[in-house]
């Protein structure tokens, strides 16, 4: 098991004399707005939130003598207790991070040769999120057996388009909002008075009232929208471009798209 931390630093846990004996991963809790409705049997579903998620992961570790497992024991406290949120990345699946922090205190019983302990993490993102973003060089790894945990290599998947129509592949199975989830769209071309950003799989349409020349660069970053560096949300129509689980078909209106580039991170239940 990795840890990950903000700044990039990996830190491997059996370099602290740890070993993961297994992990478990529940399914993300969800909350049910319901209502009674007269003549109506069972409850009426409103709606439905996903809430919270908790990660439990057994470790055993091991010492020499009693004293080292003091000096152990103050490493292991050291590693897990953190006021800051933390990435945890499992071995068999090295393709996938999940955003934590932890969720309870925990007890490193002494042994002077090895015990095991178990330590819960809250996830602080509820959906387990890719390592690579979609901006990221596609290379095998043979230490990692996969690509974001596509065993069948896609030619095809690209991110980065000079058309103006064209597929994005979502490959995670949540969908991707930019009012919560990492979603950058970085358009440059030529457009006389307006841009007009369909994706037809979802319906949704943005629109920015401007042009834009062959030195502009267009940039849409989560709810807000860019040209050059400077807010233009006010001169669009206040609308967002999600991305579906699998294909979306999009299609870019108004002028001639030199370049368009989707960066963003797939998601697991």
């Amino acid at each position: 098991m990795i840890i990950q931390l903000f700044n990039g630093k990996r830190l491997d846990i059996a370099d602290y004399s740890l070993k993961r004996l297994f992990h478990h991963i529940p399914s993300i809790s969800l909350s049910h707005i319901t209502e009674n409705v007269e003549g109506r049997d069972g409850l009426l579903f409103m709606e439905t939130f996903l809430e919270s998620r908790v990660i439990s992961v057994e470790l055993l570790y091991e010492s020499y003598d009693i004293y080292d497992y003091y000096l152990l024991r103050d490493e292991i406290n050291a590693l897990f207790t953190r006021k800051e949120s933390f990435y945890v990345i499992f071995k068999n699946e090295p393709y996938k991070r999940y955003l934590v922090r932890l969720n309870q205190s925990f007890e490193v019983e002494p042994n002077q040769y090895m015990n095991s302990f178990t330590v819960e993490f809250t996830c602080v993102n509820i959906f387990g999120e890719a390592v690579a973003d979609t901006s990221s060089l596609k290379e095998w790894d043979s230490n990692k057996w996969a690509w974001n945990g596509q065993i069948i290599w896609d030619d095809d998947l690209k991110y980065s388009f000079n058309s103006n129509s064209f597929i994005i592949k979502n490959l995670g199975n949540v969908d991707i909002d930019p009012r919560q989830s990492e979603l950058e769209i970085t358009l440059k071309g030529t457009f006389a008075s307006s841009v007009v950003i369909n994706n037809e799989t979802t319906g949704d349409v943005y629109v920015y009232n401007g042009s834009l020349t062959s030195n502009d660069v267009l940039v849409l970053k989560g709810v807000q929208s860019f040209k050059n560096g400077a807010s233009v949300f006010r001169n669009t129509n206040k609308k967002l471009i999600r991305l579906f689980a699998g294909e979306n078909n999009f299609t870019i209106t108004g002028g001639s798209v030199s370049s368009v580039d989707f960066n963003f991170r797939f998601l697991y239940l």
